[in-house]
């Protein structure tokens, strides 16, 4: 091999090595604070029609958070390390909102296709195996920030609101000879992504939830998973 070739060879090799450290300082990294609560207003059923039979579908590349004991990415931050305090304690005065879920934590944010969705599940769980919220959180970026969330409502229907959902005709419900069977269980879907700002605080409103969130850029990088 004459050195020309040679000095190719390693000029390229060279690039391999650098190429993903060059790659990774690319990424911005933010901080995430999401809080997520439940308005159990039976009211509020009265809005629109509901669908039945939704279940959480199943992602293979979705990240679940880990404990505040890591110091890694997709670690829940410490309950020292957020912001929306005020906002839980205002929101807990509401005799029908409830806190489903706070927390934070540390990614990096890349393009749409090769984002990974945020698992999170939290509230208590229900009779028939589900929990209060279940789902997903993407955040990418392209020209801007962008905020996906998948997650699912569930929730146990007292007689008033099952009164209020079985008086919807077009209900899709299993039909008998007495009419409409009851619902015991309504599980809704909020999917409505949002285009964000960092370092401001935006609401994603649904008749039955609403999500508070905040993304803060960051300098540093945390060790992956």
């Amino acid at each position: 091999m004459d050195m020309k070739a040679l000095t190719k060879l390693m000029i390229t090799a060279c690039l391999l090595v650098l190429l993903p450290a060059s790659q990774a300082w690319s990424v911005s990294w933010y901080q995430v604070e999401v809080l997520i609560f439940a308005n159990n207003d039976p009211d509020a059923l009265d809005d629109e029609f509901w669908p039945t039979g939704l279940s959480v579908p199943e992602k293979p590349n979705a990240i679940p958070l880990a404990s505040t004991n890591s110091h890694k990415a997709y670690s829940r931050l410490p309950g020292s390390s957020l912001l929306f305090t005020s906002e839980k304690r205002r929101i807990e005065q509401y005799e029908n909102f409830r806190v489903l879920f706070h927390g934070g934590w540390k990614q990096p944010v890349v393009s749409k296709r090769n984002a990974k969705p945020v698992y999170i599940r939290a509230g208590q769980e229900l009779s028939n195996g589900k929990y209060e919220l279940e789902g997903y959180i993407t955040i990418d970026r392209g020209r801007f920030l962008h905020f996906r969330p998948d997650l699912f409502h569930s929730r146990q229907l007292d007689n008033r609101e099952q009164n209020i959902l079985n008086a919807f005709e077009q209900q899709e419900v299993t039909h008998t000879d007495q009419g409409a069977a009851r619902m015991d269980f309504l599980t809704v879907q909020m999917s409505q992504g949002r285009r964000m700002r960092s370092k401001e605080v935006h609401y994603i409103d649904h008749p039955l939830m609403g999500i508070l969130v905040l993304m803060l850029p960051l300098k540093q990088q945390i060790p992956s998973q």
